[in-house]
């Protein structure tokens, strides 16, 4: 018995040290939560479903990226840790100066998504544009039609990348 609960004791450690080790997530901010046409918006962030109707997730790019296309990935986790939704926001990054019409065209669409253009505009002299936003739908889908209440998770990721490029954002969707 004694055996075991060192060994467990030595497995909690070693977890605990790898957790540690690891680098927190960069290249996108925390993953802002809100619920467009609300006036106020909840500060625990706990929506009702008869309040709101989506709920849009923002996040800034903190550092450069490369130019050329890329994709933002906001993962979407029930209550349950199941992924719900991969909302894919494609975008065009450029550098001012660099005038690449395939970098950054305005009504370009992938996958039935606009593209957006990011960074600094292509001819230099507008304002840099560094965050995506993406909605997710809540009424009227399986979330209330199947009752998927509790606390959400999502995820940002940049590209193919398997670690997230921000922490995890948790959120309450409940019908009260």
């Amino acid at each position: 018995m004694k055996r075991i609960a060192i060994l467990l004791a030595v497995i909690g450690i070693a977890s605990a040290a790898s957790a540690e080790a690891q680098p927190a997530p960069s290249g996108c901010s925390a993953i802002e939560v809100t619920a467009p046409g609300l006036r106020k918006q909840p500060r625990e962030l706990r929506f009702s479903t008869r309040e709101i109707l989506d709920l849009d997730f923002e996040t800034r790019l903190e550092r450069k990226v490369q130019d050329g296309k890329h994709v933002l990935h906001f993962k979407v986790l029930t209550p349950s840790g199941f992924l719900y939704q991969d909302l894919a926001m494609p975008f065009s990054w450029g550098r001012p100066g660099r005038h690449d019409p395939a970098l950054a065209p305005a009504a370009a669409v992938s996958s039935g998504v606009p593209i957006q253009a990011l960074g600094n505009s292509p001819d230099g002299r507008g304002p840099a544009r560094q965050s995506l936003r993406a909605r997710l739908p809540v009424a009227g889908t399986s979330i209330t039609m199947s009752t998927l209440y509790g606390r959400w998770t999502v995820q940002a990721f940049l590209d193919d990348q398997v670690r997230p490029c921000s922490l995890s954002r948790v959120f309450t969707i409940q019908s009260k």
